[in-house]
């Protein structure tokens, strides 16, 4: 009885299968707009001598997690939210790591906004994600307005890719890849873009924190490009005040970089199964579908240890999809508060990082406004 009841199952959930191939196609449903994969990709490094204007800071933005807004359609596309909103934020710190090891930027942080005033300002959406494919959108736009990229990478996982030993990454070559494309960017601008583009960044923020006394430093063209139109005088006490508290938010975005730490050191080893058994599923569906579409009658047939091995699989997955899913909505609604000091007093941040984010820049700015007697500047 339990051997019919697990044939029938099978056969209901997959159908029976041969060996995993190397790779797996597409749905057309999904992917049939998917650039190609990337590849194998070696990271490029910065050039010896490289100038040091040339070390733009870089804000990297948690992705998009790109969950549609209609529920009924996340299982056709085998979307987990809670697991999506934990994968925007942990794919960030990859491709943040990657970026660090080409030792060819200044600092590079993840934001939990988009913060206008970056040097050099880079967001993603999640398109696809699983452990056959990952598909991003990244855009990467300087503070001049200059789009550096504007591009959808794939990445596709082989059998070597699992399973995923330590310090390996299945989709690395992506983080390489997009990388080593924004390092080509960079002799294409000349020291005075380089110059430019540190200048808006700084005036932006300081019209973030005043208005008033910021305003009319920086125009914008038709085409919405920023050029500097004046600067303050280069003694200016104002800047002091501005770059100070800059600094400031940059000390909490570090203080979370240990929360993304923990995230990413949490979440890799059940990821990394729950991305290993999602592709064996996909090849076993995808096999099923082929010799369905060859009315090839051995797919109606298969030996009991082919189903058997199917339905293993898909016990597997589901009990990491379960696990993951744990991790992953203990990290998106429980997040460690965050205290900060400034001016001798200490201030306790709660809630998720964006609501902190939000709550420190804010105090930033009453500070700000203490300090000079400028109105204080509205939102965040």
């Amino acid at each position: 009885m339990t051997r019919c009841l697990l044939f029938l199952f099978s056969m209901a959930l997959l159908g029976c299968s041969g060996s995993p191939e190397k790779s797996v196609k597409t749905s057309p449903e999904v992917g049939n707009t998917w650039p190609a994969p990337v590849g194998s990709v070696s990271l490029n490094r910065a050039r010896a001598n490289t100038p040091e204007y040339e070390f733009l800071d870089i804000g990297l933005v948690i992705f998009d997690p790109g969950i549609p807004s209609d529920p009924g359609t996340h299982s056709k596309l085998g979307i987990f939210p809670e697991i999506r909103k934990a994968e925007a934020r942990y794919l960030p710190y990859l491709l943040r790591q990657t970026l660090v090891d080409t030792e060819a930027w200044g600092p590079v942080r993840v934001l939990p906004k988009a913060d206008k005033a970056s040097q050099l300002l880079v967001t993603g959406e999640i398109i696809h994600s699983d452990g056959s494919n990952l598909v991003l959108g990244i855009r990467a736009v300087d503070s001049t307005g200059r789009v550096w990229l504007d591009k959808t990478y794939r990445d596709e996982a082989l059998d070597a890719d699992y399973p995923v030993l330590q310090g390996r990454e299945p989709y690395g070559d992506i983080h390489r890849r997009i990388a080593n494309d924004l390092l080509a960017v960079r002799p294409r601008l000349s020291a005075g873009d380089f110059d430019s583009v540190r200048q808006v960044a700084l005036l932006q923020y300081a019209e973030s924190l005043s208005p008033d006394a910021f305003a009319g430093f920086v125009s914008a063209d038709s085409d919405g490009m920023l050029s500097i139109k004046r600067l303050p005088a280069e003694d200016d006490p104002m800047l002091d005040r501005v770059q100070r508290i800059q600094n400031q938010e940059y000390l909490f975005i570090d203080n979370a970089d240990e929360q993304y730490q923990a995230l990413y050191d949490r979440m890799t080893p059940t990821y990394n199964l729950w991305r290993q058994n999602g592709r064996e599923l996909a090849i076993y569906k995808e096999e099923y579908e082929q010799r369905i579409a060859n009315k090839d009658s051995d797919a109606r047939r298969g030996t009991f240890a082919a189903m058997e091995q199917t339905y293993n699989t898909y016990k597997r997955s589901k009990e990491h999809d379960q696990d993951l899913d744990e991790i992953a909505e203990g990290f998106n609604n429980e997040v460690t508060p965050t205290v900060m000091q400034i001016e001798g007093k200490v201030f306790r941040l709660n809630g998720s990082l964006e609501a902190q984010y939000a709550e420190w820049r804010t105090i930033l700015r009453s500070i700000f406004a203490l300090e000079t007697g400028l109105p204080s500047a509205q939102g965040s």
